[in-house]
């Protein structure tokens, strides 16, 4: 049976959502290995980007609100925006979103168990979230599948070659940039977010 590792990052951990993919989310086609990490502003982004568990991860849930108001040392910015960070250096992560915010249309979010709304918090989360899952496994199978394809044709680059297995393998480049590449990168991201809410 195939395995996937999923992440749960937040500085608040939501223990609804954590119980619900550690012990309910069930499947018979494949299994979920779940571990959560509680993210400390102090530590920055840095920290989550040279962490193995999120190296190694298939799929990431990433709260919306995890850099925001907070006094981190590479300033404030979103889940939304770190999630293309990652992509970035972790293209083959699935990432989602979720968000204590309004949902925004435009943008694939999850929202947090809200303990006001009168349901059940596990039936709201199996509502929600199999679906997700299930479209983020489908799409790992296929990279996979695809990378297999890569690793056996003869007529790519070798360098190029490791570089996409690696990164397929959950071994990024990112030692090999500077926390100033990343953080231009981060302002890059802010500046197109502003002008995409103006």
């Amino acid at each position: 049976m195939d395995k996937f590792y999923l992440v749960y990052i937040d500085d608040n951990l939501d223990t609804f959502l954590s119980r619900y993919l550690d012990e309910e989310f069930h499947v018979d086609d494949y299994e979920l290995d779940f571990t959560e990490i509680e993210f400390k502003p102090e530590n920055g982004y840095e920290s989550l980007l040279s962490n193995p568990k999120v190296q190694s991860a298939n799929i990431i849930f990433i709260d919306s609100r995890l850099f925001e108001n907070r006094t981190v040392t590479s300033g404030k910015f979103t889940g939304e925006e770190f999630k293309l960070v990652l992509k970035k250096f972790f293209p083959f992560i699935e990432v989602i979103v979720i968000t204590q915010n309004d949902i925004d249309l435009e943008i694939d979010k999850i929202a947090k168990y809200d303990v006001g709304s009168g349901q059940e918090p596990f039936g709201y989360y199996s509502s929600k979230i199999p679906e997700v899952i299930d479209n983020a496994v489908k799409n790992i199978k296929q990279y996979q599948m695809l990378g297999g394809m890569f690793k056996n044709n003869n007529s790519w680059d070798e360098v190029l070659k490791d570089k996409i297995i690696a990164t397929l393998n959950g071994k990024s480049t990112y030692d090999a940039l500077s926390k100033k590449d990343i953080d231009n990168l981060i302002l890059a991201f802010k500046e197109i977010q502003e002008q995409l809410d103006e």
